[in-house]
């Protein structure tokens, strides 16, 4: 078994995993796991879940049920899964768990889909959902629109009937990603320079519910494009500073803020039938085309140097097939 070890850092380490299995156990083979900035944050001692040190790096990923123990009834060998709770540990090969820390997906997803199945599209569609959801033809405001969560935004609204209006950080590839965004269903696009053409278009097209990933001064850009009586759901924080709220532009707005975190919402809600529903759809989106994952980048566990440095330009996929057929994964 190969993983990343999150000890004061990170490292790759080789252990011989004993297969024995309980009776409630399974046999785990992983397919891929991402590296998502609630990982990165975990690594680094930020983060509200901090599992005992040494531990395995990774909070989402997909597996392949090999052994099933004696008493497990759930699960069968060849079924997909996934971690039903953060903290899991999913930047390895093989691990042994119990039948109650996983929980089952469609098998025929693809690696990519699967192993990015439950925080970014479950945390879009949660906030679509639970916070006054648009009704068709409606506006919902996002920041963050390259992101993860901002592009599942654009997809699940899309195959709903709900128009987006999206903003990025400025950048040189600015037209460019506004094209690509406007190419999986985003209704309109701005940099965030563009307050003005930005604030000017939703006076016409006015959203009611705005998704706050950046936060700091940023989140003054969206209570300003949002009509009376809106709500505003901060999931993220990726400016590091303090969301600026202004006095006016809530109260008088009448806006009514709320905070999302998907661990939070998957502690109140695991192995229920709201969550067997959310993942039902969610996997119809993907089978679909509707839904597609974020772009990524595959990599071996032995890059996971450069994957980790570059986390933050573009999505870090760990692929388990892809370290196994590493030619520097030779056993010593």
């Amino acid at each position: 078994s190969s993983g990343i070890n999150a000890e004061y850092g990170v490292e790759l380490v080789r252990e011989t995993l004993n297969t024995s299995l309980a009776s409630n156990q399974v046999l785990l083979k992983f397919l891929a796991a991402p590296v998502n900035p609630s990982d990165y944050n975990q690594v680094e001692g930020k983060y509200p879940i901090r599992p005992p040190l040494p531990a395995i790096g990774g909070n989402e990923g997909s597996a392949t049920v090999l052994e099933i123990g004696s008493n497990v009834r759930s699960l069968s060998p060849g079924d997909t899964v996934i971690p039903a709770y953060a903290g899991f540990g999913t930047w390895r090969s093989h691990c042994v768990a119990e039948e109650t820390a996983v929980k089952k997906i469609p098998s025929n997803l693809s690696v990519a889909a699967s192993s990015m199945f439950a925080v970014n599209p479950c945390t879009a569609f949660r906030m679509i959902e639970d916070f006054q959801k648009p009704e068709q033809g409606c506006w919902v405001i996002q920041n963050g629109a390259n992101s993860g969560v901002g592009r599942a935004v654009i997809q699940l609204s899309r195959a709903q009937g709900i128009r987006t209006v999206n903003i990025i950080r400025d950048r040189e590839n600015a037209e460019e990603l506004k094209r690509e965004l406007l190419d999986i269903g985003a209704d309109a696009v701005f940099t965030s320079s563009q307050r003005a053409e930005m604030e000017e278009f939703c006076k016409e097209n006015t959203p009611r519910l705005a998704l706050n990933m950046v936060g700091g001064r940023e989140t003054i850009q969206l209570l300003k494009c949002l009509g009376e009586k809106s709500h505003l759901v901060t999931y993220g924080a990726m400016s590091n500073s303090p969301m600026s709220v202004p006095f006016g532009l809530q109260v008088f707005k009448d806006i009514t803020l709320h905070s999302y975190w998907m661990t939070r919402w998957t502690k109140k809600h695991a192995r229920s039938a709201l969550e067997d529903e959310m993942f039902g759809k969610i996997a119809e989106f993907y089978q679909s085309g509707e839904l597609t994952p974020t772009p990524h980048n595959e990599n071996s566990f032995h890059d996971f140097p450069e994957a980790l440095d570059n986390a933050f330009k573009i999505k870090q996929l760990f692929v388990v097939d892809k370290t196994l057929a590493d030619p520097r994964n030779v056993t010593e």
